[in-house]
């Protein structure tokens, strides 16, 4: 909270990640979201939290969801999608917390997901279901092989990571202990070309895990399959996607 009060001081457009099961109640939500405010910060990313035992009455997501548009509807709010599961939670649990949350949010935020193709089917289920929120694409950036394999699986990204680790370059990387970082462009590049024209698709967002070093010209020559308001109809300049980190 701090950091993302002086980086809005700052200039910078920060969005808190808010976690429900840390919050020990309304009063300390609403301080909480009084200091936002005065920073300038209007968007926030709200998740249920790994605390095993919720700290006040937010159990999950949707109830701090409600809360905070209970005390403001002038924040713009994400909420997570899983392509790939979550290790805790079942396909049915999922979905029906997805269409509770969805007519309280703004957009959809996925969690870091290494194939393209279970992005695209993700997108395309719940467009079917009458989901129409806006779709950030939660990719890896440049990041240790070892500790990408460590924080994948405790994310439970499932089938995806099973593939990467299936390449044998991985496994061979862990038992050297080698540093070398897994190159996301590829991967980005693939979910640009499966999302083509996709109309939930808004952009990317880059997990960075702390390391900004390398983030500079990650998306570098990727076009987004958007008009852009810039432009007259029927011109060919289109804009580069956008990211969030």
């Amino acid at each position: 909270m701090e950091t993302s009060i002086k980086l809005a001081r700052l200039g910078f457009h920060t969005v808190p990640h808010l976690a429900a099961r840390n919050i020990t109640g309304e009063s300390e939500l609403h301080s909480l979201l009084l200091q936002l405010q005065d920073a300038g910060i209007s968007e926030l990313f709200l998740v249920a939290g790994d605390r095993r035992t919720p700290a006040g009455p937010y159990a999950w997501s949707g109830q701090l969801l409600e809360a905070v548009n209970a005390y403001s509807e002038d924040f713009s709010i994400g909420i997570a999608g899983y392509p790939e599961g979550h290790p805790d939670l079942s396909e049915e649990q999922l979905n029906s917390s997805l269409h509770t949350k969805a007519p309280l949010a703004n957009s959809i935020v996925t969690q870091m997901c290494f194939s393209a193709e279970a992005i695209g089917r993700y997108l395309r289920t719940i467009r079917r279901s009458g989901i129409n929120l806006p779709v950030w694409v939660g990719v890896p950036g440049p990041v240790s092989i070892p500790k990408l394999v460590s924080l994948g699986a405790r994310l439970g990204v499932g089938r995806s990571l099973k593939l990467a680790r299936g390449t044998g370059m991985a496994a061979a990387l862990w038992r050297r202990n080698d540093f070398l970082s897994y190159d996301s462009a590829r991967l980005i590049r693939e979910v640009e070309q499966e999302l083509a024209g996709d109309p939930l698709f808004a952009g990317f967002h880059v997990y960075t895990f702390t390391d900004l070093n390398r983030l500079p010209n990650l998306l570098d020559g990727l076009q987004a399959p958007l008009p852009n308001p810039a432009t007259a109809p029927g011109d060919s300049a289109i804009p580069l996607f956008p990211a969030k980190i």
